[in-house]
Parts: C-alpha cells; structure tokens; sequence
C-alpha cells in the first residue's frame, strides 16, 4: 500500500475467513482483489466448494501406463514412449475458478503418488501413516493433486491445486501452524515444479522447506528421538529434500547450499569397507541419520536402496557442482592429487566400494525380472534404476570431453595430457554406453519413470554419443549414431509429463542441427566427417538449466518484474561454437607381457562376489524383439576396425544386446595389433576450433 493508506490483517484459525480493515482511500482494484481472496479462502476453509458447484460427471483418472505404452523396438532405438503431443498447461490467470476435489479426486490422487512418486525419488510417507484419505489436511491432499494431476485426464487442474495448495501452506506459515504435513507439502510442490521446468519456483520451494526444517531443529540428530512415533517419517523428508536440493539445487551463488557438508553417514563397518576407510568417510555426528529402510536388504546392518541412492546422489551433487565450476572457468588440472575432479573421483569411488552387494547389478539381475515382478515390487526396483543411472552418470559428465576442450582453450595451463584424455574419454563413452543398456532394458521391462532425472542423464549420454559420431572408426560412428538415436527417444518419453524434459529435448534438438550443419539430420544413418557443438546448449544441457517460458508454464511467476533477474541473451558469435573435426576412436592395446599391469582379458569371469558388479562388463538383456543370436558376436577386426573404447576388454560395447550371451565364448582378439590412437600423430588427430 501507498503511504497514506493503511491495512491490517486479522489471521483467525479455520473455519474463520481474513477480515480487513480498509482504509478509505484504498483503490477500488486492491478492494476487488482482497474480496476475492476472501471468498477463495473462505471456501477452502470451509470445505464447501464441492457443494456449490453444479453437479458434473466425474472423469475417471486415466493411467499414465496409456501415454508410456511401448511404441517402436525397431533396431535403432528403444523408446519408453512415441514422441507424445506436448503437454497443454492453462493460460496464466485464466482460470478463477476454486480448487474442488472430492474423496474420490484425493483417493486417485494418493494412488497416483504411490505408483508414480513413492520413493522416485521423494519418500515423505506411507501409506498406513496417512489415515483415512478423507482426513487429509487440505494443503497436503492439494500438493498431491497438483503433483499426479498430470498423470491424469485432470492435468488441466494441475495448476488449480498448486494455486490452493500455495494459499493454504501460505497461511499456514501465517498463522504459525505449520506442522510436518506443512513441510511435506512444500516438498511435493518443490518437485512438481521441477518437473514442470520451473526451477526457479521449485527452488524457493525447496528453500523454504529446508527454513522451515531448520525452524524445527529437523537438521539436528538430538530431535530424533525412539519415543516419537513420526521420527522416521521426519528422517525420510528431511533427506528427500536432500534428495531434490542434490539434483535440482542451485549450484553458484554466495547463498547456495554448501552439499559437502550434508555427507550421508555410513553404517559402522559397512559393506564394502570398514567405518574408517576413506579421508572424507565420517560425517558431521549432529546430522540426522538417514531413515529405517530394509528393501531389499539381507542383513539388518546393510542400507536399503533408497538410503544408497541418496549417498551415490551426494556424490551427483559433488559432480554438479564441479561442471558449474567449469562453465565459470573455475578448473584445476584435473590429474593433480589436490584438484575437485581427483576429490569427486575419490568420493565415488569410497561410495561404490560401500554399496552392498545385495544392490548390485550382477546380484539382482534386473534383466532376469519379470515385468509383472517388477511392477508388484516398484518402491525397490524405482530407486534401484535411480541408483544405476546415477552411478553411470557421475563418470560421464566427470569425463566428459567437452569439460577439458573448453578448459583447454580458456587456460593454457591446462594442456591436456594424451594419458589423462585417454582414460577421460574413454571412462565417458564407457558409462554413456552403460546409460544406453539400462534405457533399453527399462524399455524392455515396460518400467514407467517420470523423475527428469532420468531425462536429464539420457541427454548427457547423447551429448557424448553425438560427439563420437564423427569419430574416425565406422563402427564407432555407427554405434554412436544409434545410441544417440535412443537417448532422444528415451528424452522424448517424460514430455507428456514433464514440460523440464521437453525443454532439454528442445535444446538437444537445436544443438543436433547445429552440430550437422549443412548436412541433412533425416539420413538414416549420419555419419558426419566434423561437427559443430554449440557452447551455451552444452551448459544448459549438462547444468539442467532448462527453465521453461512463462508462456508455457504459468507457475513460471515468482518474482515481480523489479527483481525478476536479466537473463543474458544468447552468445551466437565467435567463440559459442567448436568444431570438431575428428574424435579419433579410443582403444586399449593388451599386451601380455606387462605382467598384467594394463588391463584384465577376456578371461575375467563375473561372479556375485565382485566388488565391481554394479558395473560388470556382462549385461544380458532380454529385448523383446531379440532375433536368434549369431554364434560368433563380432567378425574378425582388422587393424583398421580396432576402433573400441576397451575392445578387448569390454566388446559388449559393439554388439546387439540380444547377442550377448556369454562373453567367455568370444575368440580371442588379439592377433591383430596396431598403434593406439594416443601414440604417433594420432592425437593431433583430435583438432577443435573456435569460429
């Protein structure tokens, strides 16, 4: 209000409506305004929108499964779902009307969350701790509307009950009643925004959560104490807003939280290492302990896949953090002991060492699974992927190539060791290929994911295929042109969903036309000699950075517009695109007689005692459209198709998923040897200019 106008607003408990003294001079549009709250407020508080509406019939929900039906299994890409039509959001302001929800609309609403959200990646609360569904607080029931309305034929009403469902939290802080449901309620909202794209709404949402935990003292391990019967539900938000701060939380900033201090604990001597293995092991004794979770597990004292996901999650964040540096020019030299990408390296690696064994991929054999298996046991097997594709992501975007050409020209201190780019790139194409296995078994097994994380990994991997689609080797550039071909599909599966993954679609579309150039994209097979990769699209791709318009998205209002930050225009002049002209193919060369100091042979055989399982180099797959295997994987390489990242060792990497079947009958490949592509001349091979 202006200076000569005066207001006061009296907050009562419900069902007591807002009462405003207003001051003569009040304009008659804030009159209107607060009129219209009032009547909004008084009828949600009341309960009685459902009463004055005209009777209309009810809709039944339609089930997501409908959109993420299986669609092409053609030999070029698996797809979770066709290109779907793009998702139609209300038009901002356009709807006045009051949120309404019957006990059916909430019943629906909690059977969504459970199948679609439940532990993917939130885990705020079970079932039998909710009661009867018509006893929910309203501001909770209306956070789960406004996040499983989109699975729904009501995703029209999504932003209805956001609305309400914002109001009510609001007033509730107002009021100084704000309970857990309160928070649990802010949680929802957090990830339905990002979901949505909106991160910067999300993350307020997300900010005003962990305020309020702090309120509560929830950050503190002396608050949880045996005889609170909500304890663990405490513990179980507290960390699932761990959870989205790791994959959706603002990384730069003076008053961006600092995740290497949120460390989870690890059981005292866990699987895989004792309690005090690891520099940087022990965690801060005051932090809350994670959550009772015993999915999966065969030992009382090993972690459930929930609580691992959330540890390998700390060390995504770590990575997060480390490409934020690098798109500020912020990069030690990553080989030396002191630098970010050796610390990251080391907290992965004391991560995987602690997984137990009953999580691991050769343990569980997701591939043997049924499908009707894995829908029955979704609260494991949906964190379990969580897990997987987190552990492969965290060594792609650490190595990825495109970190290191870009330090490269901006800090002539880091000239880039051919050792260090040779084990770099080949980790990146290594687990970027790992991401296309796993894609096509979620395909295969018919695994509806909605989390964008999944998205997001998916468009890391194809910015890594893309890359290697210029590669020298025609077998390399074929597989890349294939995998690329999958991760886009997969990408394209979460648009009915979510309008984030449609935004990264959009910006690895326009990066794939402009990596082609003049060459034309609708060639079955693309095999360019050189690529363009676009900088900018590269950072908003590998930062999750996809915020989409307020036309699209009405949520996408947080700000007034004096404090709606400047978005800098895009950079399309010399120095946003590189060239590349050639990725020459990496390869390891075994030889035998180094006392087996480079690299196993094909004698390795994979057991359930491995502590590597969570990636073996085995991986049977049963696609649904398998033809019969051939009974000789691969035909004899000569020297100039040697062109694997790790041919001897991992020659998966080249072959059909439905022709793997047993990697100890492969002949042996090593008769013919040649140069590795990082000796001779081959390394000035890689040339990467600026336009």
């Amino acid at each position: 209000m202006s200076g000569g106008e005066a207001g006061v607003l009296e907050l009562r408990p419900a069902p007591a409506v807002m009462f405003v003294s207003r001051n003569e001079a009040v304009s008659e549009r804030a009159d209107e305004r607060l009129q219209h709250l009032e009547e909004k407020l008084d009828l949600l508080l009341s309960g009685g929108g459902l009463m004055n509406q005209a009777p209309r019939q009810r809709q039944r929900h339609r089930s997501f499964d409908d959109t993420a039906a299986i669609a092409d299994s053609s030999d070029k890409s698996f797809s979770a779902t066709p290109p779907a039509r793009r998702p139609s959001y209300p038009p901002e302001g356009g709807s006045s009307a009051t949120a309404i929800f019957d006990p059916d609309d909430v019943e629906a609403g909690l059977n969504l969350y459970f199948k679609y959200c439940h532990r993917q990646p939130i885990w705020c609360f079970e079932r039998d701790e909710l009661g009867d569904h018509r006893g929910l607080p309203e501001d909770l029931a209306s956070s789960i509307l406004a996040l499983t309305s989109r699975f729904s034929e009501k995703r029209d009403h999504l932003q209805l009950y956001s609305n309400n469902a914002k109001t009510l939290v609001m007033l509730r802080i107002a009021n100084g009643t704000v309970d857990l449901t309160t928070i649990e309620s802010l949680c929802l909202l957090s990830y339905s925004s990002f979901i949505d794209g909106n991160v910067h709404l999300g993350q307020f949402h997300l900010g005003l959560s962990l305020q309020l935990c702090r309120s509560a003292m929830l950050d503190m391990e002396s608050v949880y104490v045996p005889e609170d019967p909500a304890s663990d539900r405490k513990k179980r938000l507290f960390w699932s807003l761990q959870l989205l701060e790791q994959s959706y939380g603002r990384q730069d900033g003076l008053l961006s939280v600092p995740t290497d201090i949120w460390r989870p604990s690890y059981p005292s001597g866990g699987a895989g290492g004792s309690s005090n293995s690891g520099a940087g092991a022990e965690q801060d004794p005051r932090a809350p302990p994670l959550p009772r979770d015993d999915l999966g597990t065969s030992t009382p004292s090993e972690p459930g896949i929930w609580n691992t996901s959330v540890r390998l999650g700390w060390v995504w964040s770590q990575v997060r953090r480390y490409v934020s540096d690098c798109s500020h020019n912020v990069l030690k030299e990553p080989w030396r002991h002191d630098s970010t990408y050796a610390r990251v390296l080391s907290d992965f690696m004391e991560t995987e060492n602690r997984i137990p064994m009953c999580h691991r991929y050769d343990s569980v054999k997701f591939y043997e699974r049924k499908v009707d298996e894995l829908k029955i046991n979704r609260d494991y097997w949906a964190p379990w992927l969580k897990e997987q594709f987190t552990y492969h992501a965290i060594p792609t975007v650490l190595n990825h190539p495109f970190l290191y050409i870009v330090g490269a020209q901006h800090n002539p201190n880091l000239g880039i060791p051919n050792t260090f780019w040779r084990r770099s790139s080949e980790q990146a194409l290594l687990h970027a290929t790992w991401i296309v296995r796993m894609i096509d078994m979620v395909v295969d097994k018919q695994m509806p994911l909605v989390d964008p994380f999944f998205g997001h990994v998916a468009a890391i991997a194809a910015t890594v295929h893309l890359y290697y689609c210029c590669a020298a080797a025609a077998r390399l550039k074929h597989k890349s042109n294939t995998d690329f071909a999958k991760c886009r599909r997969f990408l394209k599966s979460f648009i009915p969903c979510s309008a984030a993954c449609d935004a990264l679609d959009r910006n690895l579309d326009r990066m794939t036309r402009i990596a082609a150039g003049s060459e034309s994209m609708d060639v079955e097979d693309w095999m360019p000699s050189k690529i363009y990769l676009s900088v900018p699209l590269m950072w908003e791709i590998l930062q999750f950075n996809s915020t989409t318009g307020s036309r699209e998205i009405p949520t996408a209002g947080l700000l007034d517009a004096s404090l709606a930050p400047a978005i800098p225009p895009a950079d399309d002049g010399e120095g946003s695109t590189l060239e590349i002209i050639v990725a020459t193919s990496p390869e390891i060369t075994i030889n035998t007689a180094d006392g087996g100091q480079d690299a196993p042979t094909l004698s390795y055989k994979p057991s359930h005692g491995r502590h590597g399982g969570v990636s073996s180099a085995v991986m049977p797959t049963a696609a649904a459209t398998a033809g019969p295997a051939r009974q000789n994987v691969f035909d004899t390489p000569t020297v100039d198709q040697i062109d694997s990242l790790t041919f001897n060792t991992t020659p998966w990497l080249y072959a059909d998923s439905s022709q793997l079947i047993n990697i100890g009958d492969l002949p042996d490949l090593q008769a013919e040897t040649g140069n590795a592509w990082w000796e001779g001349d081959n390394f000035n091979n890689i040339m990467f200019n600026q336009f």
